[in-house]
């Protein structure tokens, strides 16, 4: 009995001095917000919580009029003040599952990929056009417009080092025709392309770095060498001036600003593509950069070559991850998709 009445006594003496012990705080789940900031820092509001009637959401763009696109299965359009997401592509396309659109700088129409071919988007009828007939080896994605908004590159199985060796192909918007581009020697298949026909040259990305093809005598040329990222494509400055991509160090990525007058390079900081394979967005009336790391998002003008942070976790707001964003075309706001405590 006695052996009872102590073991009695000692789980007694354990509750008491459990009860007397301090406990963490308990901090509620984090949440997912559409949210959006003013550039500076200011005006931060919370706009509708997640989810949407959006499936596969993978991420968001703003027009030129300021309205929100958001990129899942289909394409869906609302007003920024309140979330009423209206569809503006047909049911019977699938979008390809690498977000990409690309933008006419007018604002007035936008490319994308889906089921295997190129379509554009005028947005003040929401008319989609199909733009290609996607030969059997072939299977387009990804869009991006040369500087002079008359050819779009995009990714394809067009490369092969048979002779003549195709590096890239194009399209001839005024004609909607297949062209190809070529090289005089292999080099290693590009992760993305793009037309600078100011510069009479195919600008490339690869394993090895930022390179350019020749359009007129086929000659490749490595500009930069670095370890690059195929995950997003390029985004361009309003001058087209500049290429904003990524490279990667030690299994992580960084944004990279490159001058397309001398190839100086210039590092803007981490970047993180746990949630988003497009942390990195630059305003399409502005020469500013945006991008995000684990919890903040920044600012950087190209034409100072100052960083700032435009919203990070504060007295106001307890960002735990970014996920998505899009700055409006005049970089004076950052629409972003985040998880929020």
């Amino acid at each position: 009995m006695k052996r009872y009445a102590y073991l009695a006594i000692l789980m007694g003496l354990a509750l008491l001095l459990g009860s007397c012990w301090t406990t963490e705080p308990i901090y509620p789940r984090p949440e997912p917000w559409l949210c959006s900031v003013n550039a500076d820092g200011t005006g931060f509001r919370k706009i509708m919580k997640s989810p949407f009637n959006t499936p596969g959401l993978v991420d968001i763009y703003m027009t030129k009029d300021n309205r929100i696109i958001f990129y899942g299965e289909k394409l869906w359009i609302s007003e920024t003040d309140t979330i009423r997401v209206e569809q503006i592509t047909p049911s019977n396309l699938v979008l390809f599952d690498k977000p990409q659109l690309e933008f006419t700088r007018d604002g007035s129409t936008t490319y994308f990929a889906a089921s295997r071919d190129l379509y554009k988007l005028n947005l003040s009828n929401n008319e989609v056009f199909k733009i290609t007939e996607t030969p059997v080896d072939f299977r387009y994605a990804e869009p991006l417009l040369s500087d002079d908004e008359l050819c779009m590159t995009m990714r394809s199985y067009s490369y092969t080092v048979k002779e003549p060796i195709i590096v890239g192909a194009y399209i001839e918007l005024l004609d909607n025709s297949l062209k190809y581009i070529y090289s005089n020697v292999w080099f290693p298949a590009s992760y993305k392309t793009m037309l600078m026909t100011s510069m009479n040259r195919m600008i490339l990305e690869n394993r090895d770095g930022f390179a350019s093809v020749g359009l007129n005598d086929s000659t490749y040329t490595l500009h930069l060498p670095y370890s690059a990222s195929y995950k997003n494509m390029f985004e361009t400055t309003s001058d087209q001036r500049y290429i904003v991509t990524k490279y990667v160090q030690s299994a992580k990525s960084y944004a990279i600003a490159i001058d397309l007058q001398n190839y100086a390079h210039y590092e803007l900081g981490y970047v993180n593509e746990h949630h988003s394979r497009s942390p990195i967005k630059v305003s399409k009336d502005a020469n500013l950069v945006f991008f995000f790391d684990d919890q903040r998002i920044y600012r950087y003008d190209l034409a100072t070559h100052q960083k700032t942070t435009v919203i990070g976790p504060n007295a106001e707001v307890d960002i735990y991850s970014v996920i998505m964003f899009a700055p409006t075309w005049d970089g004076s706001k950052v629409y972003f998709y985040a998880d929020i405590s």
